[in-house]
């Protein structure tokens, strides 16, 4: 199932699989980007809430959070250091994220934060 897609990068995840798969789009990539066209992250469903927790942090952060997730790890550092591909990757994640909870593979939950 497509849960976002952006120029750069595709979301997916099969209807009962434990993980979700960000990987970036092979026809779209820039001529000396072409090294990058077999990246990808798999993250399981419960770890997701962990790496959209930081998909606006730093990068450095990001990307250690994302880390084990990659299938190539050599080239995570390299992905992120490029505004387009790291700022398009912000925005797919966030869109995926909407649609999980909307297809209820997430839930929101109320957290109490103790008395204002």
């Amino acid at each position: 199932m497509l849960l976002s897609q952006n120029r750069h990068w595709r979301v997916t995840r099969g209807k009962s699989a434990p993980e979700i798969v960000v990987c970036l789009e092979r026809e779209e990539l820039p001529e000396d980007w072409r090294d990058f066209k077999d990246f990808r992250l798999e993250i399981p469903v419960d770890r997701w809430n962990r790496v959209v927790k930081h998909v606006r942090t730093d990068r450095k952060l990001f990307g250690g959070v994302v880390l084990e997730f990659a299938n190539q790890e050599d080239q995570l550092s390299v992905v992120l250091g490029h505004d387009r591909l790291f700022g398009d990757l912000q925005s797919v994640l966030q869109d995926a994220t909407s649609m999980l909870v909307e297809i209820g593979a997430l839930a929101l939950t109320v957290v109490d934060v103790g008395p204002e």
